[in-house]
């Protein structure tokens, strides 16, 4: 089944680097009509909005073309500026303006919440809400799908959070 070329092209507008693998838009593009029964001369807005879920909720090495994201001399780059836009994922997320010890602390406390809770006990109310990580300088693991590159926030991202952002974020 041919996707598209309205779909093919909102695709690499919005989604210039890196490349959508065209086999991967024509598996998602199948799937999508098949599970959600659209119709592309109707449903075409449905579908973009369904292919753009499905993407940014994909690993990039699965659905990109390797070599069309970071640039591959990226790791020569010293204070340079990338030209994007480039969409990346987080691979890993820590946070390097916070002790080791003040972290574990804080993980471990989840972790014992967490467990409480699959428990169903009650009495829980009492502990308060779990707690969150807190919140310095973040260090990420990020990739195309292809390179991964490590890069630290310079100014504060409220939006991505400690224990909350997934991996695969993007």
């Amino acid at each position: 089944m041919s996707v598209p070329y309205q779909l093919v092209q909102w695709v690499q507008r919005s989604y210039p680097r890196p490349q959508v693998h065209p086999g991967w838009l024509e598996q998602c593009y199948e799937y999508i009509l098949e599970n959600l029964k659209l119709d592309p001369s109707t449903d075409l807005q449905n579908i973009i909005h369904n292919v753009e879920a499905q993407f940014l909720q994909s690993d990039l090495q699965d659905s990109t073309v390797p070599g069309t994201g970071l640039p591959p001399d990226i790791f020569t780059y010293d204070g340079m500026r990338l030209q994007g836009p480039i969409l990346v994922q987080i691979s890993a997320i820590t946070d390097i303006g916070q002790s080791a010890f003040s972290l574990q602390n804080v993980r471990q406390t989840r972790l014992d919440r967490a467990d409480l809770a699959g428990l169903g006990q009650e009495g829980d109310e009492d502990e308060g809400p779990i707690p969150r990580y807190p919140r310095s300088m973040l260090r990420f693991q990020l990739s195309d799908g292809n390179l991964s590159i490590k890069a630290v926030e310079y100014r504060k991202l409220p939006q991505l959070e400690l224990g909350e952002t997934p991996l695969g974020y993007k």
